[in-house]
């Protein structure tokens, strides 16, 4: 009865995603007529991942008819969801609560191998001290990237606050033990100072991908300037990958 039912599932969402690309989502989308309110290339893409996550989500229930370990079936789904948002839509705040559900449903099921906790934790060592780097070139005067690494106004590209050397080199100074406290957090380092500080440091920045509300973050209003941009594409996502890094950190350590 299982595999029957987990089959028409398959079949459904098979079905779903062909005539469904073909009879709902391209004619709607080839029609300039319907608006609604975010800009039309962002609801294009949106509608056609939503339309076909459904039918992801219809073949994951078939799995799990099937036997498929469900917190292993739901995280692997709830990534796969996240990727595909973040790839339609770098600013929508689903993909950041839907990468942290998934990872949290794969340790449930002890599904995270150690070598993926390695990976994230190296990655993200790596991308603090590129970080850190730069921030030490444009404390020395660089101007590198600078017109899309801090949050501007509407219709300016005035910034909205122009941090001091002292303040780029705090940031450096962050970084670096963000890099050390997730090694050392990894790497099994004794004393009860390393876990309150990889947590402290995973909260901040969670805080940072969620955002303000304003200027930076998913939740940000702001998003017709070049930051806002820079900051969906690759700003956000960065931030996400230390969070990463240091909830791996904290995971090995475990």
């Amino acid at each position: 009865m299982s595999t029957a039912a987990a089959v028409l599932l398959a079949v459904i969402a098979t079905v779903h995603s062909l005539l469904g690309e073909r009879v709902v989502v391209r004619p709607l989308l080839a029609s300039p007529d319907w608006r609604v309110g975010v800009p039309r290339p962002w609801a294009d893409r949106l509608l056609r991942a939503v339309w076909h996550l459904l039918s992801l989500a219809w073949y994951a229930l078939a799995g799990a008819l099937l036997g498929w370990s469900v917190p292993v079936t739901v995280g692997a789904l709830c990534l796969v969801t996240a990727v595909t948002i973040f790839a339609a839509v770098p600013g929508h705040l689903a993909w950041p609560v839907l990468a942290v559900t998934g990872l949290l449903a794969l340790a449930a099921g002890s599904a995270v191998p150690a070598v993926a906790l390695w990976s994230g934790t190296i990655a993200a060592v790596a991308a603090a001290l590129v970080a850190a780097g730069f921030h030490v070139a444009w404390a020395a005067g660089s101007t590198a990237g600078a017109g899309r690494v801090l949050p501007q106004r509407t219709g300016s590209r005035e910034p909205v606050l122009r941090p001091g050397r002292a303040a780029t080199l705090a940031v450096v100074v962050a970084l670096v033990v963000y890099a050390v406290v997730v090694l050392a957090l990894a790497l099994g380092a004794d004393g009860a100072g390393w876990r309150p500080l990889g947590i402290a440091a995973l909260v901040v920045l969670l805080v940072r991908v969620v955002g303000d509300g304003r200027y930076v973050g998913v939740s940000k209003r702001v998003r017709d300037t070049r930051f806002a941009r820079a900051d969906d594409r690759y700003w956000t996502p960065a931030v996400g990958l230390l969070a990463a890094g240091a909830a791996a950190g904290l995971a090995l350590a475990a």
